[in-house]
């Protein structure tokens, strides 16, 4: 009889864990897809930097970017000797994923014209900086678009250490 007591008063705990768990998830995503722009004032303007170019196909070391940001989040500049099209400076994780220690604060997405290592003929379509800011710089890295095989030709191109200040 005490054993049936006991699981009739933990039943309605069990059954509230699962939406409470649904309910944070949710709340800590809602902030990420909530906001249109996550540009503060001090993000707006031109920035300039290099990263070092991490992959082992690659001949050349360091990777240049330049990039103008505006107060909507749009994006443009260069990353090596590619265009930087079509970019967007967004939210990267919220509340939970900063506790968490998961991600970055920000990334920038956006698109790549022309070849980004042009003395290497390496080329990718697309483009992602993974970015914090703190103490009026971008810290983070680069990724293009590819494959996890293939050599200079297909993979994707990777880099770290990159550091943005602003040159305005």
């Amino acid at each position: 009889m005490n054993r049936e007591r006991r699981r009739d008063s933990m039943q309605p705990r069990r059954t509230l864990v699962l939406p409470l768990l649904l309910l944070l998830f949710a709340l800590a995503g809602w902030r990420t897809w909530a906001s249109d722009s996550v540009v503060t004032p001090a993000m707006i303007g031109q920035w300039k930097g290099s990263a070092s170019i991490i992959v082992t196909w690659c001949q050349q070391t360091n990777l240049p970017v330049a990039l103008t940001i505006d107060a909507r989040g749009r994006v443009t500049g260069k990353a090596g000797d590619a265009v930087l099209t079509k970019g967007r400076l967004q939210l990267n994780r919220g509340w939970l994923g900063r506790k968490l220690k998961m991600k970055t604060d920000y990334i920038i997405v956006g698109q790549l014209n022309g070849s980004i290592i042009a003395g290497e003929g390496i080329s990718r379509s697309r483009v992602s900086m993974p970015l914090n800011f703190n103490r009026g710089t971008f810290v983070g890295g680069l990724h293009t678009s590819g494959s996890l095989s293939g050599g200079k030709e297909r993979m994707i191109l990777s880099a770290r250490s990159l550091t943005l200040v602003p040159t305005n």
